[in-house]
């Protein structure tokens, strides 16, 4: 499965509808709900995604700083069978310590699958000389966006928010098994990259630094919105459509955006992949 080329693209999508799409962003539509059952204050669903957004901070530097070559695969398997559990468990458990763990253990397991399966994919759309599939690829997070938008009300309305959670588990568990199989690690990448010559231009330490200030700034403003979206659209009196549309507007948007970003993503990313293979 893996020699065919679109195949190995929906995998790769897959792998970042389940780690980032579901496993991390899930929270947002879902948070009304548990609010609304559980009543804890915005105060503890701003530090369940700060603990979320923790675990993907310490889970980028790790997998940026592992020598990965030959076991990759193995990494992305075990990070998305990680993802699969931390969503499932969200809905099996009322105490917050516990949420804690778990959205943290989820946020690591989001960056694992995210820089690994970046690595992969890039590799090999590099070898099959389709780089420009690369803003499909990205396309995943936007796309599971717009799928939890469509199932959590669906499910919430049947099984509760514990139910969804479970229900997104179990469909990322299905994923999984399509993605293990179709999202293997190019072997043979160390080889060709000898005969390749790669201009990496490393920016100086002033430009890096506004490059830092740039995306703090950016996570900052779209971090905050994008936790609580769904709550404040749910709590504005003047909306007469329910508030998960907006979370749908978020996913579609989402999906095109990354076609634009592709440049800036692969820079970044070949950064990380050289973290990697280090």
């Amino acid at each position: 499965m893996a020699k065919k080329p679109f195949l190995f693209l929906i995998g790769g999508i897959f792998a970042l509808m389940v780690a980032m799409g579901i496993g991390r962003f899930a929270y947002t539509p879902l948070l009304v709900h548990m609010q609304n059952d559980l009543g804890f204050s915005d105060a503890v669903a701003g530090y369940l995604a700060t603990t979320n957004y923790a675990g993907y901070l310490i889970g980028a530097i790790i997998a940026s700083m592992i020598p990965m070559n030959g076991q990759k695969t193995s990494y992305l398997r075990k990070s998305l069978i990680l993802s699969v559990f931390t969503t499932t468990l969200m809905g099996a458990t009322h105490f917050y310590w516990l949420m804690f763990v778990l959205r943290f253990l989820s946020g690591v397991a989001s960056a694992f699958v995210f820089i690994v399966s970046s690595s992969i994919v890039l590799d090999r759309l590099a070898k099959i000389k389709k780089t420009y599939w690369s803003g499909l690829f990205y396309s995943g997070v936007g796309l599971g966006i717009f799928f939890t938008s469509l199932i959590i009300p669906k499910f919430n309305q049947i099984f509760e928010w514990e139910g969804s959670w479970a229900g997104l588990g179990i469909i990322s568990g299905i994923l999984t098994l399509y993605i293990s199989f179709s999202v293997i690690e190019l072997k043979t990448y160390k080889e060709n990259q000898q005969n390749q010559q790669f201009s990496l231009q490393i920016p100086s330490d002033k430009s890096l630094s506004w490059l830092i200030i740039a995306y703090g700034l950016e996570g900052l403003g779209y971090i905050v919105t994008g936790t609580f979206i769904v709550v404040i659209a749910e709590k504005n009196v003047l909306l007469t459509f329910d508030p998960i549309f907006i979370w749908m507007v978020v996913g579609l948007a989402a999906i095109p955006s990354s076609l634009k970003k592709v440049s800036i993503f692969s820079r970044i990313l070949r950064f990380s992949h050289d973290f990697i293979n280090t």
